[in-house]
């Protein structure tokens, strides 16, 4: 059967106008995108934002512990990129016990690769001690229970060792952990590295970023006492930052609260905590704390 005039005009008229069809589905979808990436990047911010500020409220001083910040080293913030860091040195008084409360947030969690206690440490020259044939760990680490935002979870305990330029030797515990956004519940918290790869696979969600927490220690304590300490330091840290470092959204009326007591003395803030529910805490550089 022969085309009619007809058919043949349309087909040339579809013809012409089929580049101009791909053209404008290109442009809607290309701005369909980039609206969506508009809208994921401005979370990302917000969200870095309420980090920091949550930060900003973890006290210098609560209960027996007394805190001095410890700035990270250059080198690490260079190829971490963070969006947030706490790095903090904290005395016990009475024990004289010492640990360093450090979280460390990153927009991507490509951002976090290497940056693992059983990665990072051997790097820099410590070697690692086997597991603790009494305790619950395997595989080169130890394990401890934690709590946090009402979650119980195991964490790895990592022990080092390192010989100084003077022959010294030196010892550190480190427990580590990272807060997966989003997540299933159950799953927030995680010290397996396999865990933050499977995200990173997937930029949508390597996009919403990861936090890591580290409590580190002189020595090699028991783990038991390694357990006691960083749970008490994480009670430090506000409800907001971690509700917000697990993607959800933080009480705003606890925030404003939170920063509500150092408008007028400037000098004390009204913060709560995990296990310290309101409590006073003196502000860092003031002169005149007790």
């Amino acid at each position: 059967m022969r085309p009619t005039l007809a058919t043949i005009r349309l087909v040339h008229r579809v013809n012409r106008a089929a580049p101009i069809a791909c053209l404008a589905a290109l442009l809607a979808g290309g701005a369909f995108l980039a609206r969506q990436n508009t809208g994921d990047h401005r979370q990302a911010v917000e969200r870095a934002h309420q980090i920091r500020s949550s930060l900003a409220e973890v006290p210098f001083i609560a209960g027996n512990w007394v805190g001095t910040d410890c700035p990270l080293p250059a080198g690490a913030t260079e190829i971490l990129m963070p969006t947030a860091v706490l790095s903090r040195r904290f005395v016990e008084l009475g024990t004289g016990t010492r640990a360093t409360l450090g979280l460390i947030h990153c927009g991507d969690v490509r951002d976090m690769h290497g940056h693992h206690p059983p990665t990072c440490y051997p790097s820099s020259g410590w070697q690692p001690r086997e597991a603790d044939p009494d305790g619950a760990g395997g595989g080169g680490h130890d394990q401890v229970q934690l709590t946090l935002d009402g979650d119980r979870f195991t964490a790895s305990l990592y022990r080092f060792s390192a010989t100084d330029s003077t022959g010294a030797r030196r010892e550190v515990s480190v427990v580590g952990f990272f807060v997966l956004p989003e997540a299933t519940a159950g799953e927030s918290y995680t010290s397996d590295m396999a865990a933050l790869r499977s995200r990173a696979a997937k930029l949508e969600i390597s996009r919403l970023g990861v936090g890591q927490v580290q409590v580190v220690m002189d020595g090699w304590p028991p783990a038991a006492d390694v357990e006691r300490v960083t749970n008490e330091l994480l009670q430090l840290v506000p409800v907001d930052c971690v509700r917000a470092l697990k993607g959800g959204s933080a009480d705003a009326s606890v925030g404003s609260a939170a920063r509500g007591g150092a408008g007028n003395e400037g000098r004390v803030e009204r913060v709560r905590m995990y296990g310290l529910p309101r409590v006073t805490v003196w502000d860092r550089g003031t002169g005149d704390e007790p």
